[in-house]
C-alpha cells in the first residue's frame, strides 16, 4: 500500500438514536490511526435527479417548498429510490410523477455524495430527453408547480442567485454541453 493511502478508520460503535420513514440517523464512534471520534450520521439509500430537456433549448424544473430552507426552491425534479431500486429506474419514475413526462433516453451525467461531512446519500443525476407527455401523479404530500425555461436563463438564474439547489446546480451546468451550449460562448451565462 502507497503512504498517500490510508487504510479505513475501524468502527467501534454504532448507536442507531433515529429511525424515519426516509432516513436513520445514528452516533458512530471511529480510529483512525490513533484519534478517536464521534461523528452523527443520516444514513439514506439514495436518490435520482432528473433534468428534462426539450427539442426547444428549454428545460423543465419544479417550485416547491423546501421547510428546512423556509422557502420555495427552483429545482430539478428528484426522489429517494425505493428498496433495491436502481438509480434509472427511480429517475423515469419521479420524472412522470413529478412531471407527467416519459423520457426516450436517460443519460447518466453523474453520481455524487450529497453532503458527506453528516449524510451518507448518494445522488445519481440523469439527463433526460425524447420527451413524451402523460399525466402528473404526484404523491399526497408533494405540492409542485412545474416551470419550464430556457437552459440559457436557467443558467444565468444561478449566476444571478435564482437558483440556489446544489443538485440543480450541478446538473445544469453539466447538461449545458450535452445541448449544445459551452461554458466558453460568449452568450453563456458567466463569461
Amino acid at each position: 500500500m502507497s503512504e498517500s493511502v490510508k487504510q479505513t478508520p475501524e468502527f467501534l460503535d454504532s448507536t442507531k438514536v433515529f429511525s424515519g420513514r426516509v432516513f436513520d440517523v445514528t452516533v458512530d464512534t471511529v480510529r483512525e490511526g490513533d484519534k478517536t471520534y464521534v461523528r452523527e450520521v443520516v444514513h439514506h439509500r439514495g436518490s435520482a435527479a432528473i433534468l428534462p430537456a426539450f427539442d426547444d433549448g428549454t428545460v423543465a424544473l419544479v417550485r416547491q417548498y423546501r421547510h428546512p430552507t423556509v422557502k420555495y426552491l427552483l429545482e430539478l425534479p428528484a426522489g429517494g429510490l425505493d428498496d433495491r431500486e436502481r438509480p434509472e429506474a427511480a429517475a423515469a419514475r419521479e420524472l412522470e410523477e413529478e412531471l407527467g413526462l416519459v423520457a426516450g433516453r436517460l443519460e447518466k451525467l453523474c453520481e455524487f455524495f450529497v453532503s458527506p461531512g453528516f449524510c451518507a446519500e448518494k445522488m445519481w443525476l440523469y439527463l433526460a430527453t425524447d420527451l413524451t407527455e402523460t399525466a402528473q401523479r404526484p404523491e399526497d404530500d408533494e405540492v409542485i408547480e412545474v416551470v419550464r425555461l430556457p437552459i440559457k436563463r436557467a443558467l444565468q438564474m444561478i449566476t444571478d442567485g435564482e437558483i440556489e439547489d446544489a443538485k440543480t446546480i450541478i446538473g445544469l451546468m453539466l447538461a449545458a454541453p450535452r445541448i449544445g451550449l459551452s461554458a466558453f460562448e460568449p452568450d453563456y451565462p458567466g463569461a
